[in-house]
């Protein structure tokens, strides 16, 4: 006889994973069309949406109308509210917005569309890592803001900058929106930061820079770290943030060599990226993650610390500190700093 208090077993969470695509492209589009932020400033009927964002009433309602089912929107007595995560995180010119994540997602999902494809050939379908100026990143560097300015924070704390240390010589190599290099001089005004990326990031960083009222402060060379010729004994301090994940084990250490050889004696090499335990059982975030390198790069992927730190003492790096669990970020993001002796 089977015993009555045997769970159940439900199909429905496979089925809700199975759907989540469709949950990403309904906040993306509500996100294309700013719905969030004109509730926000009152426009809270389908037909003011409508209005205001160019956009089909009868369409406009169907998608406000899957809102609620996400946690993002209220409806009451006909009429559309923010929930306060959508309010605080979603809305355009909050210091919070978040939306700008939604470039990373789309990015992400154009290479797991072909991941059938991936996995019987072992490579990607489009590439992220190539030495070539490639325009997806101007709006990726935008997206990553969010989960690298918490890091980079971090890093000031750890390293006392703007307090013990002042005056820095910083290379921020493929920097993106150059989030580090602003947080770093709004710590010390007096640290001198350069900040090495295609010419196209980089003029997306210095938009940013001049609408955190800090253009000027950051030194730009147009170029990429692997053909890029890099001053030696130079440097404090180099970055390597939110890329090493795309790069091959050769790829990496080659960096690590040209990071060491640009750092002066006492200099430090940071790499911040999510990293996963030496078993790869978690965080299951940077697991999964992986999978998106396997569809956008030849060989990269979620690296080790044990990996990480083979290829610093390689470069010849003796002094290797991490620190995990930074909060208001992502699971698995780690700082690795090494030392050169």
């Amino acid at each position: 006889m089977a015993e009555s208090n045997k769970e159940e077993i439900s199909p429905r969470p496979l089925m809700r994973i199975l759907a989540d695509f469709a949950n990403s492209q309904i906040l993306d589009v509500a996100l294309e069309y700013d719905f969030f932020t004109l509730i926000s400033k009152g426009h809270n009927t389908v037909d003011a949406l409508a209005r205001q964002a160019g956009t089909d009433p009868r369409a406009t309602r169907i998608l406000l109308d899957s809102l609620p089912a996400l946690a993002v929107v209220e409806k009451r007595d006909g009429k559309y509210f923010n929930t306060p995560s959508a309010e605080a995180f979603l809305v355009k010119g909050r210091p919070s917005y978040f939306g700008d994540f939604r470039h990373v997602a789309l990015a992400l999902w154009d290479g797991m569309a072909h991941l059938k494809e991936s996995l019987k050939t072992g490579k990607p379908l489009s590439r992220m890592d190539t030495n070539a100026e490639l325009q997806v990143w101007e709006k990726l560097v935008l997206g990553i803001i969010v989960i690298a300015e918490p890091a980079a924070k971090a890093l000031c704390d750890i390293l006392k900058i703007g307090g013990e240390r002042k005056g820095l010589r910083v290379l921020d190599i493929a920097g993106g929106s150059s989030i580090f290099g602003m947080t770093i001089v709004s710590r010390d005004p007096t640290a001198q930061v350069t900040q090495l990326d295609w010419p196209n990031v980089n003029a997306v960083a210095k938009k940013a820079n001049q609408e955190r009222g800090l253009e000027g402060k950051i030194h730009f060379i147009d170029g990429e770290h692997h053909t890029a010729n890099i001053e030696t004994n130079h440097y404090d301090l180099v970055l390597a943030s939110n890329f090493c994940r795309f790069e091959s084990p050769t790829g990496n250490q080659e960096l690590f060599a040209k990071a060491y050889s640009a750092l002066k004696p006492g200099g430090i090499f940071v790499v911040n990226d999510f990293v996963p335990n030496e078993e790869r059982t978690e965080p299951t975030f940077a697991l999964r993650f992986s999978v998106y390198t396997l569809t956008h790069t030849p060989e990269g992927e979620c690296w080790t610390l044990g990996q990480y730190s083979d290829w610093m003492k390689m470069a010849g790096f003796n002094s290797i500190a991490t620190h995990g669990d930074i909060p208001k970020t992502l699971p698995g993001t780690t700082l690795i700093l090494a030392t050169k002796s």
